[in-house]
């Protein structure tokens, strides 16, 4: 277990501070930590012992007022009914402390905004993800294999958007599984993107699921958040599996970080030629072809599986239905 060397507050505190960023955070700072720190005080006494121009110009004005901030952060935060863990917390999911970007370097969250049951994260993941414009029967291919693999003991993974994302999650509820959304919004009710789904954000939660995120309460949706956030889909997953996705689409963000971190990649296959000629699944086709994806197809899923248990060396559960009722 990582021991908590330092509060969310002081975390949340260095965030807010001018020219530190979560990666100056994690090796910089959490790299000097010999023991837990709780108090400004002490945050302020190891900040002095940093070398860097960067370190050597935060005054005691500039953390009482970073400080300041956090305290409203979280403040309104536990108004919304919203949790958070950071890095440093116990409850932070372990295969998060691995996540890789696209370029394949170790990129995990600093911090975490959940709202939901966090302890479904000790489920094996599996990231459904793909365009925001599935033809018909890839809209029928997302619910399908959602729905069997959390029937299955997986917790399916996506992030909420119109199209395939949306599929991943209704799949996985129709299957009274359990299904987590990673947003790039803060996760109080009025900052939910798109607002088209506000609806099945709700009823994830309500339904034992999970709705997560880096960013606090009241931060919108952004493109740079959009495209960080496919990392964390593909770091919580054990395997990602593409519903559909043009050659060029931005689900390849979170493919790119799949094959980065060398977890398993499946592509869905189509029968019809009208799919499988279809701009939207030229994607499908490149990565079995070029990228080593495993074409998957409706009577591949045990096989599937066996697969990602024997790479994680894990046996899966199937869903239990009574403990969603």
């Amino acid at each position: 277990m990582i021991k908590r060397l330092l509060t969310p507050e002081l975390v949340i505190t260095l965030q807010q501070l001018e020219g530190i960023g979560n990666k100056t955070i994690l090796s910089k700072i959490g790299g000097n930590i010999s023991a837990p720190i709780s108090t400004l005080d002490e945050l302020s006494s190891l900040l002095t012992t940093i070398k860097g121009k960067k370190f050597e110009s935060i005054s005691n004005y500039d953390l009482i007022e970073a400080n300041k901030c956090a305290k409203r952060i979280i403040a309104h935060t536990e108004e919304e009914g919203i949790g958070i863990i950071t890095y440093y917390d116990s409850l932070y999911p372990e295969i998060l402390r691995n996540c890789k970007n696209e370029q394949g370097k170790l990129d995990p969250p600093l911090v975490l905004y959940y709202r939901g049951d966090i302890k479904i994260l000790e489920i094996p993941g599996i990231a459904v993800i793909g365009t925001r414009e599935p033809t018909p029967n890839g809209i029928k291919a997302g619910e399908f294999f959602a729905f069997e693999f959390a029937k299955r003991g997986f917790n399916i993974i996506s992030g909420l958007a119109i199209g395939c994302d949306t599929t991943g999650h209704k799949g996985a509820l129709a299957a009274r599984g359990l299904t987590t959304a990673f947003l790039a919004n803060g996760l109080d009710w009025d900052s939910i993107y798109p607002k088209e789904n506000l609806t099945l954000a709700q009823d994830i939660v309500a339904k034992g699921g999970l709705l997560l995120s880096e960013y606090p309460v009241g931060q919108s949706c952004g493109r740079y958040g959009l495209v960080a956030r496919d990392r964390l889909q593909a770091g919580l997953a054990y395997a990602t599996i593409v519903v559909q996705t043009g050659v060029k689409g931005g689900t390849m963000h979170a493919v790119n970080a799949t094959i980065a971190s060398g977890k398993l990649l499946f592509a869905v296959a189509y029968r019809d030629s009208a799919d499988s000629s279809h701009e939207k699944v030229q994607g499908n086709l490149m990565l079995v072809q070029d990228k080593g994806a495993h074409p998957l197809k409706s009577t591949g899923i045990d096989d599937a599986i066996f697969q990602i248990e024997n790479k994680h060396k894990t046996s899966l559960q199937p869903v239990q239905p009574s403990l969603f009722d």
